[in-house]
């Protein structure tokens, strides 16, 4: 499986973003990055901005058309300062961030006493992260039904030692009699894939500056999926906590039953304070532990989340309740690149899954 620092350290990195205006109009003689530099903003983050908006831009940022009507990223902050209780009184009633203490209406999470509210943010993470997978799934999907040849390439594949050239030949080699494949192949990776599917959530929540600088954050200490569910947290999303048998878990490794204790005194998982659990679903044969489903089936009903498994040695995103995963060896005629399938049914045996803002069931 991936090990999670193999996403690219050339990711967008946190930036000073000028005041644009809200959106630009593609003219003859542009390009994605041209109109980037002009703005004074990133090109992956006007690709963020706009990707569901235009769905092509995921594959093939520089296949932009006269006409198009591009959304402009804000301008992002550089280094904020902790907010004020007025502050994050405002956020709520916007629908963005933690909710202040003392408002009547303040839903408190079990163990960490972070307060969160359902929120507008929330469900505009978890529509846009949703819609992200399909989109994704289906562009390398169809791709590989027409021409025989996908999108996306995983980053310890054989495709990642060849040249442009090479890869020509590779893609009209493999590709179906009579199609064009496309030769301009994506690279990806477990934590790659979830990135850019929190990425688009975010870019769908209207919030790209922040994603911006949370990418910059998290590629300074070293692009762990720990370090990132410790981004999404402050920004009001739950850790929820998943174990399919916290006693006698089926590989025999014991940090599965050390996490699961930690957990149930209130103590975070490699520094993720937890919300909530998923906890007990897939009883190990013989060990006497009682079946729960009651955390999968509340699994089932979040839109869209983020997770890593065994302490981030594996990440993912998921919709209610499925795993969806990026496996680093495929090449792009590989549907299973990208795989899903239900978390009850899923080999890894602890974890943490990151659900947006308002978007656990709370009974």
């Amino acid at each position: 499986m991936p090990s999670v620092n193999s996403v690219r350290t050339n990711q967008v990195q946190s930036q000073q973003v000028p005041s644009n205006p809200s959106s630009v109009a593609v003219k003859s003689g542009d390009s994605l990055s041209k109109i980037a530099s002009r703005l004074g903003v990133s090109t992956q983050a006007l690709v963020q901005a706009n990707v569901s908006k235009y769905p092509s831009l995921a594959t093939n940022p520089n296949a932009i058309k006269i006409g198009w009507e591009l959304n402009v990223p804000g301008a992002a902050p550089s280094q904020p300062a902790a907010p004020t209780q007025a502050t994050q009184a405002t956020q709520a009633t916007q629908g963005w961030g933690p909710t202040p203490v003392g408002d009547n209406s303040v839903r408190q999470t079990q163990q960490t006493g972070h307060t969160t509210r359902p929120n507008d943010f929330g469900a505009k993470l978890a529509a846009g992260g949703a819609q992200s997978i399909e989109m994704r799934m289906k562009a390398h999907s169809d791709a590989i039904d027409k021409t025989g040849v996908g999108v996306y390439y995983g980053d310890h594949s054989s495709m990642k030692q060849m040249t442009q050239k090479e890869r020509q030949e590779w893609a009209a080699a493999n590709a179906k009699p009579g199609t064009t494949p496309n030769a301009n192949f994506k690279e990806s990776s477990c934590i790659g894939w979830a990135m850019e599917n929190v990425g688009a959530a975010y870019a769908a929540a209207g919030k790209t500056a922040r994603w911006n600088e949370i990418l910059g954050i998290v590629a300074a200490k070293g692009s762990k999926g720990t370090d990132l569910a410790k981004e999404l947290q402050k920004d009001g999303w739950q850790a929820v906590y998943w174990n399919p048998d916290a006693k006698k878990p089926d590989d025999g490794n014991a940090e599965h039953s050390f996490s699961a204790s930690q957990v149930a005194k209130g103590k975070p998982y490699y520094g993720i304070n937890i919300d909530a659990t998923v906890q007990n679903y897939r009883p190990t044969a013989g060990g006497g532990t009682q079946q729960d489903l009651s955390g999968i089936d509340k699994l089932s009903k979040v839109p869209f989340f983020f997770g890593l498994a065994k302490g981030g040695m594996h990440t993912f995103v998921g919709r209610n309740g499925n795993v969806n995963e990026f496996h680093w060896n495929h090449m792009p005629d590989s549907k299973g690149a990208i795989e899903e399938r239900p978390l009850k049914d899923w080999g890894w045996n602890s974890g943490v899954i990151m659900v947006p803002p308002g978007t656990w069931p709370t009974n």
